[in-house]
C-alpha cells in the first residue's frame, strides 16, 4: 500500500495540471484582464506580473513563452511562479497567450507581449492613506521590494497617536534614492521634521520668527547637504457636488533652503503677493525649479474664503533660479512656462537624473494635482526647452505625484485611472527620445487587490535600498525626542 502512494500522486497531478488546447478557435481580439498588463514594458527585475482574466468562461489556460522557457497556468486568475517568471525574465520578450473555454469550445485570444527592458530600483516607499480626508489617523508610510511582494512600515501614526492626542505623517524623501539620508514631517502631536543623517536620527522645527510655517514639500539637493522646501499655510476643502471631490488651498506659500549640518533656515523665495510651492533640483544641483501663483488678496480672517471662491483663477506658472551650492548664492527667477497664458496650472517639477527631462503636473487651476479631475503629465526637455503633454501616459482621471528611477530609464507615478478614486501607483519607461511605454501597475500577488484595498497610495518614492531604521526606533526617538528650534539667516544673492 505504502508503495503505491508515490504513482497515484502523480497521476492525480499530471491530470490537474492545466494544458494547453490542442484546438482553438481564433477569436480575433486581444483579451480583457486586470490589470492591464498587455503589450507593456517591464523592469526586468519586477515581481510577477499576476492578472485576472475577464472573459466570461467555464475553464481557462495560460501560456507564458520566452525563448525555450514555458510556463502554463490555470485558472482566471493567473498567479506566475517566482521561480519560473525569473527565467521568463531573462529573455527581451515574454509571448502570453490566453484562452478561454465557452460552451465547451477553447477560444484563443490575440497574444499580447511583455517586453522586458531595464531594471528598476528594488524597492519603493508611499504614504498608505484612507480615501476619506478625515481618517488620518490610520495614515502609515511603508515601503515594499517590487522584485517580490514584502511590504514593511516605515512609520505609522498609531505608533505614537492616541485617544486624545492626534498625529499626522506626511512627505517622506531621500537624497539620491539611498535612505542614510532621508526625512518625513510629523505633525501635531510630538510634532517635528524628522531627518536621518548618515543613519543618525534627529527632530527638527524649520519654524523661525521670519517663516511662515515649518517645511513642507521637500527636494534634497543631489551634492550638498541642503535641501529646499515649501512653507505652506494649508486649508482644505470638501466639495459637495463635483468630480474633484477636494479642494487644497494654501494660504500662503514660501521657499525655503535648509541646511542640514547647520540646521539653518533661509529664504528662497518669499514674496507676499506670491504664492511659491514645490522646489524641485536640476540634476546638477546648480537650479532649482517651482512654481508660483500671483495673489493680491488681503491678509486676514477672510482670506481663506477668498481663496476658494478665487480658486478658478489659481494658475501656478513654472520657474527657475541658478543656484551656487558652494556659496549659496541664488541668482534671479526666471519664467520658463507662463500658466496664466494658458489657464492652466503648473506642479511638482521633477528633472531627470541625466538632466534632460522634466516632467510636471498640469491642471486647470490651483496647487493640488492629486485631487484635480483634468490633471496631466508634461514633459519638458531641458535640451531645446521644448515640452509636450504626455499623451500615452496621461489618463481621463487625475495623474499626480510622480519620481523618476535613479537610472533615468523609469518613472513612478499616483494616477486614479482604474476607477477615478482610488490613487494606484504605476511605472513607465522612457526611452532616449523622450517616449513613455504604455503604463503598468505595481505587481501585486492577488491581482485583485487595486479594486478590494479601499485605502490610497501617496507620494511615492523609488529607493536603492530599504529604510533600515525600525519602526520601534523611530517612534521611540518621535516620542522622547524635543525638536530643535532652526537658525534663520538671510537669503545670499540677487
Amino acid at each position: 500500500m505504502r508503495r503505491s502512494i508515490i504513482p497515484i500522486l502523480a497521476l492525480l497531478l499530471t491530470a490537474c495540471s492545466p494544458k494547453e488546447p490542442a484546438d482553438s478557435v481564433q477569436t480575433g481580439s486581444a483579451p480583457h484582464i486586470f490589470p492591464d498588463y498587455t503589450d507593456v514594458t517591464i523592469p526586468g527585475n519586477i515581481a510577477p506580473t499576476n492578472f485576472l482574466i475577464e472573459e466570461v468562461g467555464q475553464d481557462y489556460v495560460t501560456v507564458l513563452q520566452a525563448g525555450s522557457d514555458r510556463v502554463t497556468i490555470g485558472g482566471n486568475s493567473v498567479r506566475i511562479p517566482f521561480r519560473k517568471w525569473q527565467k521568463l525574465t531573462q529573455s527581451p520578450e515574454i509571448k502570453v497567450t490566453v484562452y478561454v473555454q465557452k460552451e465547451g469550445k477553447w477560444n484563443a485570444y490575440n497574444p499580447f507581449t511583455l517586453t522586458v527592458s531595464d531594471d528598476i530600483d528594488p524597492y519603493i516607499s508611499y504614504r498608505i492613506i484612507p480615501v476619506a480626508v478625515e481618517s488620518y489617523e490610520k495614515l502609515s508610510i511603508r515601503q515594499r521590494n517590487i522584485t517580490n511582494y514584502k511590504e514593511k512600515v516605515i512609520f505609522a501614526n498609531t505608533m505614537i497617536q492616541n485617544n486624545v492626542d492626534q498625529t499626522c505623517i506626511n512627505c517622506h524623501h531621500y537624497q539620491n534614492w539611498d535612505t542614510d539620508n532621508m526625512m518625513f514631517h510629523v505633525r501635531h502631536y510630538k510634532g517635528g521634521t524628522i531627518l536621518v543623517l548618515d543613519g543618525k536620527l534627529h527632530k527638527v522645527n524649520m519654524k523661525t520668527d521670519s517663516t511662515i510655517s515649518a517645511g513642507v514639500y521637500p527636494s534634497w539637493h543631489p551634492t550638498h547637504d541642503y535641501i529646499a522646501l515649501s512653507n505652506n499655510w494649508t486649508h482644505q476643502s470638501v466639495h459637495a457636488a463635483s468630480h474633484d471631490k477636494l479642494e487644497v488651498i494654501d494660504e500662503n506659500n514660501d521657499i525655503i533652503l535648509y541646511d542640514t549640518r547647520t540646521n539653518t533656515v533661509s529664504p528662497i523665495e518669499n514674496d507676499s503677493n506670491e504664492l511659491e510651492c514645490y522646489p524641485g533640483w536640476s540634476a546638477d544641483g546648480r537650479t532649482l525649479y517651482y512654481v508660483s501663483a500671483h495673489y493680491e488678496g488681503e491678509f486676514g480672517p477672510g482670506r481663506e474664503t477668498q481663496l476658494f471662491l478665487d480658486r478658478k483663477q489659481l494658475h501656478f506658472n513654472l520657474y527657475s533660479k541658478s543656484f551656487d551650492p558652494e556659496t549659496r548664492v541664488w541668482g534671479p527667477k526666471q519664467l520658463l512656462y507662463d500658466a496664466v497664458a494658458t489657464d492652466s496650472s503648473m506642479t511638482w517639477p521633477r528633472v531627470s537624473p541625466d538632466g534632460r527631462w522634466m516632467v510636471c503636473c498640469v491642471s486647470t487651476h490651483g496647487i493640488f494635482p492629486l485631487d484635480q479631475i483634468a490633471s496631466d503629465f508634461v514633459l519638458f526637455d531641458l535640451k531645446d526647452n521644448t515640452y509636450r503633454y504626455i499623451d500615452e501616459i496621461n489618463s481621463q482621471y487625475a495623474e499626480s505625484f510622480h519620481c523618476w528611477s535613479s537610472n533615468g530609464k523609469w518613472m513612478l507615478f499616483s494616477t486614479r485611472r482604474e476607477d477615478g478614486v482610488h490613487t494606484r501607483l504605476y511605472f513607465s519607461h522612457i526611452d532616449e527620445q523622450g517616449h513613455f511605454s504604455k503604463p503598468m501597475a505595481l505587481p501585486q500577488r492577488d491581482p485583485e487587490f487595486n479594486r478590494e484595498f479601499l485605502n490610497a497610495f501617496n507620494i511615492p518614492e523609488l529607493m536603492k535600498e530599504p529604510v533600515h531604521i525600525t519602526p520601534r526606533q523611530f517612534a521611540s526617538f518621535i516620542s522622547s525626542t524635543e525638536a530643535t528650534r532652526s537658525n534663520y539667516e538671510p537669503r545670499k544673492g540677487e
